[in-house]
């Protein structure tokens, strides 16, 4: 993987070397992915590569999560993992559980007319209009479009943040997405705002966020579930930044409007 990753992989496929600069410009240089980078996927999988987008977005949003909120990725106590045999056990047993999900693809039964029908309510209040040809660059994969609907409907009915503090997080992680290389890594001066501050390390480089920005934003107002719902936003729209542009999408299908709220907001 390593080597795959950092181009050295002589067996590399065509596939896998698409993959692998989709994902590096996705971290280097989101803010200015476009269609065009989609192009080398697609000459390997047609219309199977907005299914990659899909991917690429989901784990933009889950890695987030993971970082902000110091989530362990191992299942093993720390203590454990230094010892061969455990580690082994732990990875067996979870093979062992993996192989029993059920994770074949399986044929979406809308067509692209029946999911803009079926999920155009849940588009119109975000456009401030109906659903006309917005989604028209997803025709050839509709089960993106719901995808799409069930994440807004997901934020709209879950979150506790009152849309101004959703609106901030947006347009905080607009700001903070890295357009250059040197920008998602390094050292940077981050917003005095403790909600502006997470979005913007929420943003850049996730897994640097510390207990005294967790400590500000208590201090701010904001309880377990209301810092819980933060690193929900930031990665939320880490997710959509990526896969609107990447899909040729108009913001403004899953961003709220700018005239939302204030510049910042207390759940």
């Amino acid at each position: 993987m390593a080597a795959l990753i950092d181009g050295r992989a002589r067996d590399a496929t065509p596939l896998e070397r698409a993959l692998v600069a989709l994902a590096r410009k996705s971290w280097a240089e989101p803010a200015r992915l476009a269609p065009v980078d989609l192009a080398p996927v697609r000459a390997v999988v047609g219309d199977g590569a907005l299914d990659y987008v899909l991917v690429l977005g989901g784990f933009h949003f889950i890695n987030r999560i993971a970082d902000l909120l110091d989530v362990d990725p191992e299942a093993l106590p720390e203590s454990l993992r230094r010892f061969e045999p455990i580690r082994k056990l732990g990875v067996r047993i979870a093979a062992m559980l993996m192989a029993r999900w059920d994770l074949a693809n399986r044929p979406y039964g809308r067509s692209y007319e029946e999911a803009c029908e079926a999920w155009a309510p849940v588009f119109a209040p975000a456009l401030g209009h109906p659903l006309g040809d917005e989604l028209a660059p997803l025709r050839a994969r509709p089960k993106v479009i719901e995808a799409i609907a069930l994440a807004l409907e997901e934020r709209d009915a879950r979150s506790s943040l009152e849309r101004a503090s959703l609106a901030a997080v947006q347009r905080a992680v607009e700001q903070a997405l890295p357009s250059r290389e040197d920008e998602a890594d390094g050292f940077h001066a981050r917003p005095a705002d403790p909600v502006e501050a997470f979005a913007f390390v929420g943003t850049r480089y996730a897994q640097r966020t510390t207990a005294e920005m967790i400590d500000a934003l208590r201090a701010r107002g904001f309880d377990d579930l209301g810092i819980l719902d933060l690193a929900i936003a930031v990665a939320d729209a880490n997710q959509w930044a990526r896969t609107h542009r990447l899909l040729g999408l108009a913001p403004e299908l899953f961003y709220l409007p700018a005239g939302v709220g204030a510049r910042t907001a207390v759940a």
